[in-house]
């Protein structure tokens, strides 16, 4: 029963991660200066890791990602009376939560982290770019896949909250959002873990809250 539903996760991930896997793709190929499609240059202008844009195509792809899938898990599962079927099975609502987090949780942060280390893979290889390469370089991007389960934490807790979507109900994604913004601006890494840690914690509190509180 417990595979089965990691498995369902899985299953119905699939969508939004090869959308993801995609999105990656036109990234990594503008960040690289890979012609994918016709309008993308094949000049390299911007020092890796260093003065690219790899922050604004890592929050859109990463964090459109946790927003969706956090969405799906369960605005869309209650929509469609998937998650009352299954909080009907021979299984607790905190197992069933708890393989639904530690799913979705997983994805986004192995998705997101493909985008980096093929990034930085490309650019520590010789004849790729003609300027030095360090790996501490990458400590910036690093911070902000830390950030990531804040927002993945916060679409999560907007769709399992009742309220007007047009209300108070998106209250948590902005607040995830705004916690993965300070998480990933932090100087150190060991900050950025230990504010994205809190912030997850804080959001989780408030996720079994509803989970153990709301009628289904």
């Amino acid at each position: 029963m417990h595979k089965a539903l990691v498995i369902k996760e899985l299953r119905e991930s699939a969508g939004l991660v090869a959308l993801a896997a995609m999105g990656t793709a036109y990234a990594l190929a503008e960040l690289t200066a890979t012609r994918l499609v016709p309008w993308q240059s094949s000049r390299l202008y911007h020092y890796p890791f260093v003065d690219d844009t790899l922050s604004f195509y890592f929050a859109l792809v990463a964090g459109g990602l946790a927003t969706a899938l956090g969405l799906k898990q369960t605005a869309w599962e209650l929509g469609q009376g998937t998650a009352n079927f299954l909080l009907h099975r021979p299984v607790s609502r905190r197992r069933i939560f708890g393989y639904k987090l530690a799913t979705g949780a997983g994805l986004v942060l192995f998705v997101s982290s493909l985008m980096i280390l093929i990034y930085a893979w490309w650019a520590a290889t010789p004849g790729h770019f003609e300027a030095p390469f360090y790996w501490s370089m990458t400590f910036p991007a690093w911070r902000m896949w830390i950030a990531m389960p804040c927002v993945y934490l916060g679409a999560f807790l907007a769709g399992i909250r009742p309220g007007r979507w047009f209300g108070s109900r998106l209250v948590p994604l902005v607040a995830g959002i705004l916690f993965a913004v300070g998480a990933a601006n932090a100087p150190w890494f060991w900050l950025s873990a230990l504010l994205s840690a809190a912030a997850s914690a804080v959001l989780l509190v408030g996720v079994f809250y509803y989970v153990y509180q709301r009628d289904y």
